[in-house]
C-alpha cells in the first residue's frame, strides 16, 4: 500500500516510492542502503553504508555518486582516453561533471568502460548495467545532432566490442560517424572557442582511426575516404590538456603535432597495409612481380614514417619516461605498439614457406619476426615499466597476431631462436590473461589464436601461414569467430629440401607450442 508523499531520495532519482507504514523507510531507501527522509526522527534504516550506490537500471536520469564518477573519470584518462579513442579535454569534462551538466549518455558510457578497472566489487560488476543505461539514455535523445552524442555512441560502441557485441558496435560507430557527417565536424565553425574546436578535430580523427580498425574488424567497407575534407591534425596531447577558455585560436605555425597526430600518420598507412593484404587473396592470378612492387612501395612508406618520426617521439627509454612525466607514456606505448603491429601485418606474407627464396623473401620474413618480437618486448615492458600500461581491448587482438608469428619461429625458426620465441609467447600470454580480466572479447580473441595454432599442427608443414582468405579472416577480422582451417593436400612448389625441418623435430616442437596453449586455456577459465 502507498503511503504519503515520495521521499526526498525517490524524488531527486525520479522512483517509485512505496511505504509499509508511515515513518517508515520506503522499499527503494531500504534496497540501496539510503537513509530515507521518510523516517520518523530519530529512526534509522537497517543498514548504514559509507558510499551509497545508486542502481543504473532504476535512476532513470540521476547519475551515481560523485566520488563513483570522480573514481571512473581517473581510470578511463588513464588507461583509455588517447588509446584507441580521444574524445575530451579533461579539465572542460571534469568541470561538467562537477556542475552536473555534463551528458549523461556521455558520463554514462564512461562508466560502462572505466568501472572494469575499479577495485571495489560493486562498482566493477555494474559496467555492463552502465553500460545498458548508456544505451538507453542515448536512444532517448538520438535525434539530438551534437558533438556529446557522438562521443556517446565511440563510448557505447567500445564497451559493446569488449563484450563481443560486434554488430551492435559497428551500428554505433556508423551512427557516430553520420552525426559527424550532419555536424560538418572537419570544417571550422567561426563560433568555436579554441577547446571545443580542438575537441571537434580529434573527435573527427579519432573516428577516421576507428573506421580503419573497426570496418577490418567485421570484413566491411570503409565510411572515411582519403578523398574527403580534413580538419588539422590533432594539436600535441600535453597542449591540449592545457588549454582554457579564452585561450586565442591557433594558426598553422603554432600549432604542435601530438602523438596522436603520428598516430593518424601511421593508421592511413595501415589503411593501405589492409588493402594489399585484401588483393593478395582476392586476385585471379598470383602476380609476384606486382605484389614485390607493392610491398616494396609500402615498406618504404614504414621506414620513411619511422625516420621522419620527431627525435622526442622516437622509441628509447629516455623518451618514455619523458612522455610518463607529461601524462602520456601510455599514449606513447600504443603508438610504438601500433607500429610494430601494421609492420607485422605488412610482412607476414613473407612468412609462407611456399614462396620462392627471393632475396627480398628472407628480408621481410626476418622483418616480420623482428616485428613480432619488438612488439611483445614493448607489452612486457609496459607492463614492468609503470605508468606505461597497455590495457585497451584491441592490444588483445595485436598481442594475438604477434603469438601467431613466435608460434611459426617455434615450429621453423632455428634452434637458438627456440628459447627467445618461447619467452616472448609466454609473456603474450600473461597480457592476454590480464587483459581478459577487463575484457570479455579477450578471451574470443584467444580462441582466435588457439583455432590457428591447432590449424598450424594439423596441416602440412609448408602451409601454416600461407595467405589466404581463412589468414585475412585471423589477421583482419578480429571481431569474428574463427573457423578451423579446411586442410587439403596441396602439390607444394619446387623447394629446396633443405626448407623442410624432420618430421619429429616438428613433432617436438608442437608438443612445446601445445602445452603453452594448454597452460593459456587453463588460466582463462
Amino acid at each position: 500500500m502507498k503511503l504519503g508523499k515520495a521521499c526526498l531520495q525517490c524524488r531527486e532519482g525520479k522512483r517509485r516510492c512505496e511505504k509499509s507504514s508511515t515513518g517508515s523507510a520506503c522499499s527503494q531507501c531500504r534496497t540501496r542502503q539510503l537513509h530515507c527522509s521518510s523516517l520518523s526522527h530519530g529512526q534509522t534504516t537497517e543498514t548504514k553504508t559509507l558510499r551509497p550506490a545508486l542502481d543504473p537500471i532504476d535512476t532513470g536520469q540521476g547519475l551515481p555518486p560523485l566520488d563513483v564518477i570522480e573514481e571512473a573519470l581517473n581510470m578511463y584518462f588513464l588507461y583509455i582516453h588517447d588509446k584507441p579513442h580521444s574524445l575530451f579535454h579533461e579539465a572542460s569534462l571534469r568541470e561538467c561533471v562537477r556542475k552536473r551538466t555534463v551528458s549523461r549518455p556521455v558520463i554514462f558510457g564512461i562508466l560502462g568502460l572505466a568501472s572494469r578497472f575499479s577495485s571495489d566489487p560493486d562498482i566493477l560488476s555494474r559496467a555492463k548495467l552502465y553500460a545498458s543505461q548508456a544505451k538507453r539514455l542515448l536512444k532517448d535523445d538520438l535525434e539530438n545532432i551534437c558533438l556529446e552524442n557522438i562521443q556517446a555512441c565511440v563510448l557505447i560502441a567500445n564497451a559493446c566490442g569488449a563484450d563481443t557485441e560486434a554488430n551492435s558496435e559497428s551500428l554505433y560507430f556508423a551512427i557516430a560517424n553520420r552525426i559527424a557527417q550532419l555536424l560538418k565536424l572537419s570544417k571550422k565553425d567561426p563560433n568555436d572557442d579554441i577547446i571545443t574546436r580542438e575537441t571537434k578535430y580529434r573527435v573527427w580523427w579519432t573516428l577516421y582511426l576507428i573506421d580503419r580498425w573497426a570496418s577490418a574488424g567485421l570484413g566491411l567497407a570503409r565510411q572515411f575516404h582519403s578523398t574527403e575534407p580534413q580538419p588539422p591534425l590533432p594539436l600535441d596531447e600535453y597542449m591540449f590538456q592545457q588549454l582554457r577558455c579564452g585561450d586565442e585560436i591557433l594558426d598553422g605555425t603554432s600549432r604542435v603535432p601530438g602523438i596522436w597526430a603520428h598516430m593518424i600518420s601511421l593508421v592511413h598507412i595501415f589503411g593501405h597495409i589492409q588493402d594489399f593484404n585484401r588483393q593478395l587473396v582476392e586476385q585471379d592470378e598470383w602476380d609476384g612481380d606486382a605484389i614485390e612492387v607493392a610491398a616494396h612501395e609500402l615498406a618504404e612508406q614504414m621506414t620513411a614514417y619511422e625516420q621522419n618520426l620527431p627525435e622526442h617521439i622516437r622509441f628509447s627509454l629516455e623518451n618514455l619516461d619523458a612522455q610518463i612525466t607529461k601524462g602520456s607514456g601510455r599514449t606513447f606505448i600504443a603508438l610504438h605498439l601500433g607500429y610494430h603491429h601494421y609492420a607485422t601485418l605488412l610482412y607476414y606474407q613473407y612468412l609462407d614457406r611456399h614462396r620462392p627464396l627471393k632475396p627480398r623473401v628472407r628480408i621481410y620474413a626476418e622483418r616480420c619476426k623482428y616485428h613480432a618480437a619488438a612488439f611483445s618486448d614493448l607489452i612486457s615492458l609496459s607492463r614492468s615499466h609503470g605508468q606505461a600500461e597497455a590495457l585497451y581491448n584491441i592490444v588483445g587482438h595485436m598481442t594475438v597476431v604477434s603469438s601467431s608469428v613466435l608460434l611459426h619461429t617455434l615450429l621453423f625458426g632455428d634452434d637458438h631462436e627456440l628459447l627467445p620465441a618461447r619467452r616472448r609467447l609466454e609473456s603474450n600470454f600473461e597480457a592476454l590473461v590480464e587483459l581478459r580480466t577487463f575484457w570479455p572479447s579477450v578471451e574470443l580473441m584467444t580462441n582466435r589464436l588457439i583455432t590457428f595454432q591447432n590449424s598450424c599442427l594439423e596441416s602440412v608443414a609448408l602451409d601454416t601461414h600461407r595467405v589466404d582468405k581463412w589468414m585475412l579472416k585471423f589477421l583482419l577480422e578480429h571481431a569474428l569467430s574463427l573457423d578451423t582451417k579446411a586442410v587439403f593436400n596441396q602439390t607444394v612448389d619446387a623447394s629446396p629440401a633443405s626448407r623442410l625441418l624432420p618430421s619429429m623435430d616438428i613433432f617436438e616442437r608442437s608438443r612445446v607450442t601445445e602445452q603453452i596453449i594448454r597452460d593459456v586455456q587453463a588460466a582463462l577459465q
